[in-house]
């Protein structure tokens, strides 16, 4: 039997090859996450607080469900409405992007007495960074879930370890830097975005494709979404006052999220329901025992619980890519819904979390508290794992509605996809995994032998496979990720 390793020359060399490609998508992904981390992990912008029954709670609570109403209203009133292609809107997200940093410098650097002139400013500046921010945040979803999965992944994975350095790096920066920084990424967001999908996409027809699928609310990905950000939100709010979050820890959480993704998704083809609730929320609970058990040790129980949200990120991030692709939904319907409950559930669980350090007495208490959260999360990822996950898009189709059941020759179909096959290749792969005979396919196909070994040897190139038995043990291990079977019957692989 083949070892795993001769099917791909290296899954990390793989990720390069991608990242050399396209660099335009890489930078546009990575500068994103980056923002993203002095945003909403850090706060930076959001230094201050505010009162609410009697409990203080950070003024980033406002921020983040600023940006669940603006993901809501994208969901709701553009769900089906491909209009976003003119440059100028590009524009308007640089705009409101920059304004938002700029009331929000003001709000803190001005030296604003009067509270009422203050509260404007502080509400302008979320407003605006909130609009414009989610506006490239579902811009970005719908450039990679055009793209498809694989890339999707490959591309995530590589920028959250290019985040994980520069996330470092600004956290030895002085704040003026830091501010700098904060007035710049917006530009360079969206003008990498444009280059990317310029490169990427240059029939933009193709890009703002019109989806014709009936839409459900996806309930499913949402429950999922919103227990993500709960997971993460409840230790936010509980350490972020202890001054146990920072920068160091946002790196090395998104180091150890990009090695384990790495690992389950790229190398190992886990389907996604085991990727996402027998290894994101079993972590996920982990950490949030960890936060309880280990007082001592902060840091630790930080990593690993935010280990554990940026893993999903980048495994839910490359589901959204296969819905949208693959299942032909719309782009800023799958984008805008699970982070609409992602975000309110960040958002609720910082307030639970703040809420629960001012509240509980005792470390005993705080413990129970914990393990209690830990309970929920773990319950959640049993009752949300579901075979049947798959062919209903997490909700975002009706059951049986994505084109008969997953076998085969639909997994050649998304490996056509995502890797840019043409039909003939299409065939080619499915006839070659299906084990029939080179003079067989000849035949079926009405092409001469030689033509086949030309449309192989392209084939081979688009996929860096070198034999048939490279490509058939390729595709069996993508076969695992969209099977609705508890057991893929496998293809047979030709020993070495």
């Amino acid at each position: 039997m083949m070892e795993s390793g001769g099917v791909h020359r290296s899954e990390m060399g793989k990720i390069a090859h991608a990242v050399r490609k396209y660099p335009s998508l890489f930078v546009v992904f990575a500068v994103y996450k980056t923002f993203a981390v002095v945003l909403f992990m850090e706060g930076f912008l959001f230094p201050g607080t505010f009162q609410l029954g009697g409990y203080t709670l950070p003024t980033l609570v406002l921020f983040i469900l600023m940006c669940a109403g603006v993901c809501l209203f994208f969901a709701f009133r553009f769900k089906k409405v491909q209009v976003f292609d003119k440059n100028g809107y590009l524009w308007f997200l640089v705009v409101s992007m920059t304004l938002g940093v700029f009331f929000l410098f003001m709000e803190t650097h001005a030296g604003i007495s009067n509270d009422t002139l203050r509260l404007v400013t502080l509400g302008l500046g979320i407003a605006s960074l909130g609009v414009g921010l989610m506006g490239i945040h579902i811009e970005l979803g719908r450039l990679f879930g055009m793209l498809g999965m694989t890339p999707t992944l490959t591309y995530g994975i590589a920028s959250a370890l290019a985040t994980a350095v520069l996330a470092t790096g600004i956290a030895l920066l002085p704040s003026t830097a830091v501010w700098v920084l904060m007035f710049v990424f917006p530009a360079l967001t969206v003008l990498a975005f444009f280059f990317a999908k310029q490169r990427a996409f240059p029939d933009q027809k193709v890009l703002y494709r019109q989806s014709t699928n009936e839409l459900l609310i996806p309930y499913r990905f949402m429950a999922t979404s919103l227990t993500q950000g709960l997971a993460l939100g409840i230790p936010l709010g509980f350490l972020s006052f202890s001054g146990f979050f920072g920068q160091f820890l946002d790196s090395a959480g998104y180091f150890f999220a990009a090695l384990l993704a790495f690992l389950v998704v790229l190398v190992l083809q886990m389907d996604f329901n085991r990727s996402v609730y027998q290894i994101g929320f079993p972590l996920a609970g982990l950490g949030l025992l960890s936060v309880g058990a280990f007082a001592g040790m902060p840091a630790i129980a930080a990593v690993l619980q935010l280990a554990a949200f940026l893993y999903l990120d980048l495994v839910l991030w490359g589901l959204g890519s296969y819905l949208i692709k693959n299942n032909d939904q719309p782009a800023t319907w799958v984008a805008s819904c699970p982070s609409t409950a992602l975000m309110t559930g960040r958002a609720l669980g910082i307030v639970i979390g703040s809420i629960a350090l001012q509240s509980l007495p005792n470390a005993e208490q705080t413990t129970l508290f914990f393990a209690a959260a830990a309970f929920l999360v773990m319950l959640a990822g049993l009752l949300l794992s579901n075979s049947a996950n798959l062919k209903t898009g997490w909700g975002f189709v009706r059951p049986g509605d994505p084109r008969g059941a997953t076998d085969v020759y639909r997994t050649c179909e998304i490996i056509a996809q995502d890797f840019g096959l043409t039909q003939r290749e299409l065939e080619i792969m499915h006839s070659i995994v299906a084990g029939k005979p080179r003079k067989a396919i000849s035949e079926d196909l009405f092409i001469t032998p030689n033509t086949i070994k030309t449309h192989l040897h392209n084939l081979y190139g688009k996929l860096d496979l070198h034999s048939e038995g490279d490509l058939k043990a390729f595709v069996a291990k993508q076969e695992k990720m969209f099977s609705t079977e508890e057991n893929v019957p496998s293809i047979p692989v030709e020993s070495a």
